[in-house]
């Protein structure tokens, strides 16, 4: 007999179009800014909030709701009109619970979760993930699944074979986790891609950064980043996403760009480029890879 896997009991707040706006005219783009990502930058964190919404329009939010960042967060969407994505870690479904809890008196809109360790057969991060699931549903928040290293998420061959057994997962996505634990594209562009293809069909948010293969974010312009083949695959599952969008319905892109250790730094502490310059070059690639789905999606069909 083979291994059993724990399906979410419900359904209903799970879906890659969970994010919607108020009157939609046909399906949306919208960027996210990351607490995390802010951190550390030339603008303090309050700061960058404030000319995003002044300049960008900015509507999301993301933000780890871990115990030493709660007063600064709830201190942040008070003052600012933003619709919170929370983001938790936990390696059990009791780790998870509080993180779900936090994100309800929130009033989240969803719950971005790092869940298990690299170290997780697919029936154990099957279960894990579906009772997660089951419990995000109970409060009603959609719960997405990031791909991210050092997780159940570790590798693409694990998180590809994992999504054939959890049909109703939808996930953030982080292509440069696995341009960097391929070391490239694992050896193969083909294989590559033959695997994200699952992954692409499940995302409802895109993690923006760009990977050289050793590097998990460096500047779009590196003699070894893989701009391009991102900017395609973000494209691909833009336009994946695009088939059956309502015409509310949103999606995400959020530039993440790290601080220290992510940013690597010179002998004087400085980091080797501006991540605020950069993020603002990410949203660009992400503008341009949006419009050229949208172009895809709205072409006649040929008869």
């Amino acid at each position: 007999m083979g291994p059993s896997f724990a399906e979410p009991k419900s359904r209903s707040s799970n879906s890659k179009y969970c994010f919607r706006q108020a009157k939609g005219t046909g399906p949306a783009l919208r960027l996210v800014e990351s607490f995390w990502a802010l951190s550390q930058r030339e603008l303090p964190v309050e700061r960058a909030l404030e000319q995003a919404c002044i300049n960008n329009g900015l509507e999301y939010f993301e933000a780890g709701l871990r115990d030493e960042r709660l007063a600064t967060i709830k201190a942040l969407l008070s003052r600012f009109s933003l619709k919170l994505i929370a983001q938790g870690w936990a390696t059990s479904a009791k780790e998870a619970d509080q993180f779900i809890q936090r994100a309800a008196e929130l009033q989240a809109v969803a719950l971005n979760m790092h869940l298990g360790h690299a170290y997780m057969t697919t029936c154990e991060a099957a279960d894990l993930v579906g009772a997660v699931q089951n419990q995000a549903a109970a409060y009603g928040i959609p719960l997405l699944l990031e791909t991210h290293r050092g997780r159940l998420t570790q590798d693409l061959f694990r998180t590809a074979d994992l999504l054939a057994h959890l049909q109703d997962t939808v996930i953030t996505l982080d292509i440069s986790h696995y341009i960097v634990a391929g070391e490239t594209l694992g050896g193969s562009e083909e294989r590559f891609r033959a695997n994200i293809e699952p992954l692409l069909e499940r995302t409802a948010v895109i993690h923006g950064r760009i990977s050289n293969g050793q590097s998990i974010q460096v500047p779009t312009n590196d003699d070894f980043a893989f701009s391009d083949l991102l900017q395609s695959l973000w494209q691909q599952a833009m336009s994946i996403w695009l088939r059956d969008a309502p015409k509310d319905a949103v999606f995400l892109f959020e530039p993440e760009i790290g601080p220290p250790p992510y940013a690597y730094l010179t002998s004087s502490g400085k980091e080797t480029f501006s991540r605020e310059a950069e993020s603002r070059q990410l949203a660009e690639i992400a503008h341009r890879a949006w419009a050229a789905a949208l172009a895809v999606a709205n072409s006649p069909v040929p008869t």
